[in-house]
């Protein structure tokens, strides 16, 4: 038998044997308190199904609960069992509170998404291939070259006389959305780059939203290959 198989047996036979030998003072003390036979074995079901619970989901606040509740049963069973306690107001109001809060927390802890089973945040991987600048963009860029060169540089087509002679404009920051349209993806993916330093942000606007410069959008910014 493997090592990990050894430790759920190991793990499932204590669970079992201390459920059972618990479970026998609880349905005692329920009948001591006067509780009929199919009335008391209601007691340590509810007990035992959320130290089960607990037990299973591993929430630490639960388990220290429902191991306290299982408690609380044993010593007032054999405090009983010894003549130690009397049966009075006190010692039924405590019990008879055990079943609803083991009730409560059982179904709190199974509406709860199990840890194992949450889904991972992983970050979209970038794409391969950077898509094409955006013709404004590639205008704009091409005129601040030839400002920097004192060449003039080849124009895409359908750019004018007009547009060639005119001033530049000042350059548009990009929003997330921007991007995230340049790029063909998601707002959301654009916030995973940027929470995973693969995305700068070059200011942020008035409301606290990231703007971004297109010139840093290039491949070694984003962690693509050119």
């Amino acid at each position: 038998m493997s090592t990990d198989n050894s430790r759920v047996w190991i793990r499932r036979a204590s669970t079992a044997a201390g459920l059972c030998y618990t479970a026998i003072a609880e349905y005692e003390l329920a009948r001591r308190l006067g509780a009929r036979p199919p009335i008391a074995v209601m007691l340590p079901t509810s007990i035992d199904c959320y130290v089960v619970a607990a037990l299973k989901w591993f929430r630490a606040v639960d388990v220290f609960l429902s191991l306290a509740l299982m408690g609380a049963a044993q010593v007032a069973a054999h405090a009983l069992e010894a003549g130690v306690v009397e049966v009075d107001l006190t010692l039924v109001t405590v019990v008879s509170l055990l079943v609803p809060i083991a009730l409560w927390r059982t179904h709190a802890l199974a509406r709860q998404t199990p840890l194992d089973d949450m889904p991972s945040t992983t970050v979209p991987p970038v794409p391969e291939r950077v898509p094409d600048v955006p013709p404004d963009i590639e205008i704009s860029l091409a005129r601040d070259e030839q400002q920097n060169t004192g060449e003039t540089p080849e124009l895409p087509p359908g750019t004018d006389q007009d547009a060639q002679d005119a001033e530049p404009s000042e350059l548009r920051l990009l929003t997330s959305k921007d991007v995230a349209e340049h790029y063909g993806v998601d707002p959301s993916t654009v916030r995973g780059w940027v929470a995973a330093g693969r995305l700068d942000v070059f200011t942020k606007d008035a409301r606290g939203h990231n703007l971004f410069h297109p010139e840093q959008l290039n491949p070694p910014h984003m962690g693509v290959r050119a």
